[in-house]
């Protein structure tokens, strides 16, 4: 083989390798494949053969990615939520809820074509007495109306299903409640035993809080729970940390305080 069809080999292949991904870009179909990889990990037998699997997904980006990505978000978004809704489908997997919902998110921590999924149980609200659940750090977001347990559940001491970020297990003795009067989870609690709990919308944070125009930081504030007093403290955030309408650095607060943080907004139950 001579020089030159050795240079004309060489081109070929370069040439080949940058069609098919010209900048090195993260593609929809890696975001799909991660997204398939949490369905599987986190499903969990019931009493039948079928298992449950996560109905609320959350996808991280670096921030080069999702600004990259930007224009098609939506319909990446549609299409996750389509394809990964045929995968249950197909499978016979079961969900809490009627509705698979799917959020793209950034994450200055993420390199560029980095991908983390997380997700959670998330259980539709309907009427019902019975009390509620809290995840296995202590605290829960929990319904205002309870909600009735699937039926391939066992009936006896089924309490209310929140989300899930870990395992679920019964309140005791919770120290404070709040409920969320504006945000994505307007309507619901939050129950804290005794102990440090940050707030924000990053992954980082022991609490989320989210709202559709992101204005709270990724870890936004602590509230600290401690032999019956309460404590918060605002944590640098962008927009800063209200309370009763008035920006803190440290505040005690009582029964009936207002927390605003961002466009969320919280009161001492």
């Amino acid at each position: 083989m001579g020089y030159m069809d050795g240079v004309k080999k060489l081109l070929n292949v370069l040439r080949r390798l940058t069609s098919t991904n010209p900048t090195n870009s993260l593609q929809p179909k890696e975001i799909l494949q991660k997204v398939f990889v949490e369905i599987e990990k986190r499903k969990k037998l019931g009493i039948e053969d079928n298992p449950y699997v996560p109905n609320a997904y959350a996808v991280y980006l670096s921030p080069s990615d999702y600004e990259e990505l930007s224009p098609f978000l939506f319909g990446i978004r549609e299409q996750l939520i389509k394809k990964a809704s045929e995968k249950i489908r197909n499978k016979a997997y079961k969900l809490l809820s009627s509705n698979l919902s799917i959020e793209i998110r950034q994450d200055p921590a993420l390199e560029k074509n980095q991908v983390v999924v997380e997700s959670s149980f998330l259980k539709e609200k309907a009427t019902s007495s019975l009390p509620s659940l809290s995840t296995e750090a202590d605290t829960s977001i929990l319904s205002k109306e309870t909600m009735q347990p699937p039926v391939d559940l066992p009936q006896k001491n089924i309490l209310t299903k929140v989300i899930e970020e870990k395992k679920t297990k019964m309140i005791d003795n919770a120290k404070v409640k709040l409920e969320i009067l504006e945000g994505t989870s307007k309507g619901d609690y939050i129950a804290l035993k005794e102990g440090d709990y940050t707030f924000g919308r990053g992954r980082e944070a022991a609490i989320l809080l989210t709202e559709p125009e992101e204005t709270i930081s990724r870890v936004h504030f602590k509230l600290m729970v401690r032999d019956g007093r309460i404590a918060i403290k605002d944590l640098n955030s962008t927009n800063g940390t209200k309370v009763n309408g008035i920006g803190i650095e440290n505040a005690e607060l009582k029964k009936g305080d207002m927390i605003s943080a961002g466009k969320v907004m919280l009161k001492v139950a």
